[in-house]
């Protein structure tokens, strides 16, 4: 396989995550301040951040902390804010990212 094309694929990969984790972000930003709020943005930010670097381990520990907080905190953030982070976890699981 052409080394372009390998890099041209991560990139892409890189890319949906990115979209996907943005998307969670901004429904994110949108409820009202509190600390599992923060927490959630704070380890999105990792998450991002590790992802670009495409550090594996650290990718699966923001995804893992972000996932809990998201399902811990689903009833009162509704059905939007889990739906983003199901969309956010099949695309890491669709690159590899096991958690």
């Amino acid at each position: 396989m052409d080394v372009k094309l390998v890099l041209v694929m991560a990139e892409a990969a890189k890319l949906s995550i990115q979209d996907a984790a943005e998307r969670l972000v901004s429904l994110l930003q949108g409820l009202p301040a509190d600390e599992r709020r923060a927490k959630a943005l704070y380890h999105l930010e990792r998450l991002q951040l590790s992802v670009n670097a495409s550090h594996s381990e650290a990718v699966r520990f923001a995804a893992f902390t972000v996932n809990k907080i998201v399902q811990d905190a689903a009833a009162d953030w509704g059905t939007p804010v889990t739906a983003a982070m199901d969309a956010l976890r099949s695309e890491l699981h669709s690159h590899g990212h096991e958690f």
